[in-house]
């Protein structure tokens, strides 16, 4: 059969033998629904309408996701900004804020085309500058002991919205949330804590699960910060909107988890000795592609190959981290020594090491067919490297054995994998 990759001009197909192919998956497509995101507003769950939470208040603080993000914010905070107005608040008492975690600052262009041209004239709009002290505030620590650092527009806005996308991740089971402050608006210490506290759960416990101890740690933090309230949509890799919640950033996040999961949730029939992931809409970096990565990670048997195709515009990692070509995809445990000893800066650098050694050493090869990291560098970090994904297929029949089953995933960060031969 010949697989094409219909996101991707430049990237060729490739043709997997018919004996060898379980099949060709991607998410469900349903009706857009954008009047979700109004009726969502209208009735808020677990808390009251935004208008009256917006009353009499004068720092409203909208923060939304970045460029890493494909969440149409532009079309969603319309809605929002009609409740504000219908509540009172001026034009001058409300902000925007791009939560940036640790990624590089947006460009104009880019927040333009994020919140949308109107928006960017009418309002203030900032990138969050995690790495800059005075652009923090210190709120105190969490029950861990975790200290909280916030962007100081967060901690003194009157009314925090968070606008952002619900989906199944790994690292906390889904997006969403308070995971738009936390780390989205935080300063490097209590972002490396939140990620770091990742490493030593079973990820069983995580992905496709809202309720873990990662995910809790978000909540307490996010509250602490002063997050108010949440507009999340539920969308598809098309960025069409079908669902949406809004309200409390616990409550309404614990039932749009609920929704997405049963979008997200693609029936696989087993897994694969060869899986073929594309990182679509993931593709600006390897970091962000490693969404993808993971979900191949959790349909390979152990021993296979996983084969990753993305542009990977911006490289290995829009933020310059250079920790990952100075130490590369090798050895987990001499990352977490890196980490423990300092050398490693960022431990969140650590958690993204850790999620790509779960793979590429515990249970893979990893080939990535990518034109945006130079072969050397792909190399380097320990992957292998292919011009397409006929040259990884090829290649990685010769590891698997001519018989090799394959699956391929069209748009796998985005995917919440249920296999068949293991249901009761």
């Amino acid at each position: 059969m010949n697989i094409e990759f219909p996101h991707y001009d430049n990237v060729p197909g490739m043709t997997v033998p018919d004996r060898n192919l379980l099949g060709v998956f991607s998410l469900p497509r349903r009706r857009p629904d954008e009047a979700s995101i109004q009726r969502a507003l209208d009735k808020p769950i677990g808390t009251p309408r935004l208008g009256e939470l917006a009353d009499g208040k004068r720092r409203v603080l909208i923060i939304c996701d970045d460029i890493a993000r494909p969440t149409p914010v532009h079309r969603i905070i319309p809605y929002v900004l009609e409740e504000l107005s219908a509540a009172g608040v001026p034009d001058d008492g409300i902000e925007f804020m791009i939560a940036l975690g640790t990624h590089r600052p947006m460009t104009e262009r880019e927040i333009r085309d994020k919140v949308g041209s109107d928006v960017f004239e009418r309002f203030e709009v900032h990138n969050h500058h995690w790495q800059d002290p005075k652009a923090l505030a210190y709120i105190g620590k969490t029950g861990q002991g975790v200290e909280v650092w916030v962007n100081k527009k967060v901690a003194q806005g009157d009314l925090v919205i968070g606008i952002g996308r619900i989906m199944p991740i790994e690292v906390c089971g889904f997006t969403g949330g308070g995971k738009i402050v936390v780390p989205g608006c935080c300063g490097p210490v209590t972002n490396s804590e939140m990620h770091w506290t990742r490493v030593d759960v079973n990820s069983s416990e995580i992905l496709g699960r809202r309720d873990n101890p990662i995910r809790r740690s978000i909540d307490e933090l996010a509250r602490k910060a002063g997050l108010n309230f949440i507009v999340n949509v539920i969308m598809d890799t098309d960025k069409n909107i079908f669902d949406c919640v809004a309200g409390d950033l616990a409550e309404a996040h614990r039932e749009g988890c609920h929704r997405a999961r049963e979008f997200h949730e693609v029936r696989l029939p087993q897994r694969a000795d060869i899986v073929v992931a594309d990182g679509y809409p993931f593709d600006i970096e390897f970091w962000q592609v490693n969404k993808a990565l993971d979900t191949a990670g959790v349909c390979v048997r152990k021993g296979g190959v996983v084969i990753c195709v993305s542009p990977c515009y911006e490289g290995l990692s829009q933020s310059h981290h250079d920790e990952l070509l100075k130490y590369g995809y090798h050895c987990p445990q001499r990352v977490r020594e890196l980490v423990a000893s300092g050398q490693i800066r960022h431990k969140v650098v650590g958690v993204h090491i850790l999620q790509v050694t779960d793979v590429s050493v515990r249970r893979a090869t990893v080939f990535l067919v990518t034109g945006g990291i130079p072969r050397c560098e792909v190399e380097k970090v320990g992957l292998k490297y292919a011009v397409t994904p006929q040259e990884a297929l090829d290649e990685a029949f010769k590891i698997a054995g001519g018989d090799a089953s394959v699956l391929v995933l069209h748009g796998a960060g985005e995917m919440l994998p249920a296999f068949q031969s293991e249901d009761s």
